[in-house]
């Protein structure tokens, strides 16, 4: 949801910027009594004092504007997915947390080290942990079982409020 803040908020300021510049380029023309350089804003000024409310062109502008407005609304209010799990403090007043991506390099740091283990991707959410591990190493039960010990001991030792479900996939590499 941040990217498309970002997008939105872009978009308006090019829009404001534009805007400004086509103002500014119209008042320093209308003050050297030239024509209007970029708009022709004599005759929008004319059309609109001749156009009544209620005709075609503003009702579709306005149902326009109603629309965007509206689906800014639903994107500002939808609920965004939590970007810190919280951690168990002992004292209530403190207010701990690790960012999900913070999670996962904790976990793959961890797991990296992992004898047998040659390649880590570790991707944490809010309910779950997945660590995908590429081995080249014949046992591959063994070093799941070591890779979830060792994520799991480390999901522990964070202390997390609720931690994520931690789930292991080790798949073989050719030599």
């Amino acid at each position: 949801m941040r990217v498309l803040n970002r997008l939105f908020a872009f978009a308006l300021a090019i829009g404001v910027v534009f805007a400004a510049t086509v103002g500014v380029i119209e008042v320093i023309a209308q003050r050297a009594h030239r024509r209007p350089v970029l708009l022709d804003w004599p005759e929008v000024h004319s059309w609109a004092t001749r156009t009544s409310w209620g005709a075609a062109p503003v009702l579709l502008l306005s149902i326009g504007l109603i629309v965007v407005g509206l689906l800014l609304l639903v994107a500002q209010l939808t609920p965004r997915r939590p970007a810190r799990l919280p951690i168990t403090a002992g004292n209530p007043a403190t207010d701990a947390a690790i960012t999900r991506g913070g999670l996962a390099h904790t976990l793959r740091r961890a797991v990296t080290d992992v004898d047998g283990v040659s390649r880590v991707h570790v991707r944490a959410r809010r309910h779950r942990a997945r660590i995908s591990a590429s081995t080249r190493a014949t046992d591959i039960d063994a070093v799941r079982a070591t890779l979830t010990e060792t994520a799991q001991r480390q999901l522990d030792a964070l202390h997390l409020s609720h931690p994520p479900t931690l789930s292991v996939r080790v798949t073989t590499r050719e030599p």
